[in-house]
């Protein structure tokens, strides 16, 4: 027993070892706030409570410890998994100095958004006691936290066996905002810690989608696969999508979101570049490797004869877009092969050429790709 203890210890320290400089602060941070909980004073000055933060109390303060401010241990754990696992995945990808930026932006936004609620629900309801909820803890920056990581990974396996593989990552902003809904309703947590796990999935959504800095100089990332509706189920993202359309309109309108802009260099004499949000080089390649993926899991089907989209088809995953757009005048040849075979060969030859073709052309595709 005392061996199996040493080898835990010896094994978390070199985890934190390993961990980042961010990881290690905010750990710490977390950490350090939770030992304050035991002081009332300290829990009242660490907290966010709405209506001490407008004047006279004025503890503006909060606005910045509240998000790494718990006063349970079983939150306090989770709060450490979070930025452990999310730091270990986003620091890599923007820098240390971007990912603090990031979860300053989320987690003061979220709070802020937290006093107007409460001064809604105060204003309609007249009980002053949604005024005196406290907001506090990481759940706003960890939703914040998986919306990035589903910018890069969205077609990721959320989860290990024995969850089903078809639960993605892009599925799991919903999932959370729907869990922390029916757990308020039912009164297991209060309406701050829905509205931190809602505001906190949009506040991190916006940021990215509309004002994160590129290398290019450009901001955030306009891409299909990052919009709106894609946070929720394939049938029901047409519509969402001209909703969210519309109430981009609005917001650009009153200066909230800014509007896309398009670029034009012709500082070359034979050439016109054109420069989106969303375009830089990082992005460039987050599609690519979506793409090689998509072409590998095509190419491991040897067994399986091959699907070609139908025009009948209402929609489409994402994967089979990438597939489409990386190798589509292949496909089409394909198609047409196997639609016109010369009456002379045996359509079950026919078909093995076919495959042979396909496969071959998928190959090639992945080639070019990399």
């Amino acid at each position: 027993m005392q061996h199996k203890t040493q080898a835990f210890a010896m094994m978390s320290l070199q985890q934190v070892k390993a961990m980042s400089l961010c990881a290690k602060v905010l750990s710490g941070v977390i950490v350090l706030f939770y030992l304050f909980s035991f002081s009332p004073f300290l829990h009242n000055n660490l907290a966010m409570t709405p209506a001490f933060v407008s004047p006279p109390s004025m503890k503006i303060w909060t606005l910045i410890t509240a998000p790494f401010y718990e006063n349970r241990i079983i939150f306090v754990a989770m709060d450490l998994v979070a930025v452990i696992g999310f730091s270990t995945i986003l620091e890599p990808l923007w820098g240390i100095k971007e990912f603090m930026i990031f979860t300053g932006v989320v987690g003061v936004a979220s709070l802020l958004s937290g006093v107007v609620f409460a001064i809604f629900l105060y204003s309609v309801t007249y009980s002053y006691d949604y005024m005196l909820v406290p907001f506090h803890g990481l759940v706003a920056l960890a939703c914040g936290y998986v919306v990035a990581v589903k910018q890069f990974h969205p077609d990721s396996v959320a989860f290990p066996p024995p969850a089903p593989p078809t639960f993605r990552v892009k599925h799991l902003s919903l999932l959370i905002i729907t869990t922390t809904t029916v757990l308020a309703l039912v009164g297991v947590v209060s309406y701050a810690f829905f509205w931190l796990s809602l505001s906190g999935t949009v506040s991190g959504w916006i940021y990215l989608r509309f004002y994160q800095k590129k290398e290019q100089g450009s901001r955030g990332d306009m891409s299909e696969s990052f919009s709106f509706a894609t946070f929720f189920p394939e049938p029901i993202q047409p519509p969402l999508a001209t909703l969210g359309g519309f109430l981009y309109h609005v917001l650009v309108k009153i200066k909230v979101c800014p509007k896309a802009v398009r670029t034009y260099d012709v500082s070359a004499p034979s050439t016109i570049r054109l420069t989106l949000p969303g375009t830089d080089p990082l992005d460039a390649q987050r599609r690519k490797q979506r793409a090689l993926k998509a072409l590998d899991e095509r190419l491991n089907k040897n067994d399986e004869p091959l699907s070609w989209p139908s025009l009948d088809d209402a929609g489409t995953s994402s994967q089979e877009e990438e597939i489409s757009q990386a190798v589509g005048a292949v496909q089409l040849e394909a198609v047409v092969v196997q639609s016109h075979p010369p009456p002379s060969v045996p359509t079950e030859t026919i078909t093995d050429q076919s495959k042979a073709s396909s496969s071959a052309s998928l190959q090639t595709a992945k080639t070019e790709l990399v």
